[in-house]
């Protein structure tokens, strides 16, 4: 990955590597997100400059396409099961609502439990039935 300063090395583009080093921009792959017209806009440059500095970034681009791929994303980690706790809190809260319908965004918002892991509890309980992707009713276990 080359520098702004090393591709727009010629004195002629010195006003603009002065810009980008002042916002902070070292790398070319910088202004992929940055607003060239900027300066332009307020006098700092001329039309002219400012199309020259976008046929010059738009040939490096061409010339250099990985340095604009994403980088890619670490994959995440399996997460841990529901903890025994979540799950007893849970089931209580669905044993003392057992004559309504129970709506998942009401049992996040009683216990502060993530949805995900309410939801992977309910997933494996015995004790509740899916009415919807979001609501459930209790079925008491004969113990």
């Amino acid at each position: 990955m080359q520098t702004i300063r090393e591709v727009y090395s010629n004195p002629v583009y010195e006003t603009f590597v002065a810009w980008c080093s002042a916002k902070g921009l070292r790398t070319m792959a910088d202004l992929a997100g940055a607003d060239l017209s900027a300066p332009a806009l307020r006098g700092e440059l001329s039309s002219a400059m400012l199309s020259r500095i976008k046929m010059v970034y738009t040939a490096y681009r061409r010339q250099h396409p990985e340095d604009f791929l994403s980088k890619p994303t670490p994959r995440r980690t399996a997460t841990a099961a529901p903890s025994s706790v979540s799950n007893v809190a849970i089931h209580d809260y669905f044993s003392a609502h057992a004559d309504q319908l129970i709506r998942l965004s009401d049992v996040v918002k009683a216990l502060g439990i993530k949805r995900t892991e309410v939801q992977k509890v309910l997933a494996d309980a015995p004790w509740a039935k899916m009415v919807d992707s979001s609501t459930y009713f209790f079925v008491k276990q004969d113990e």
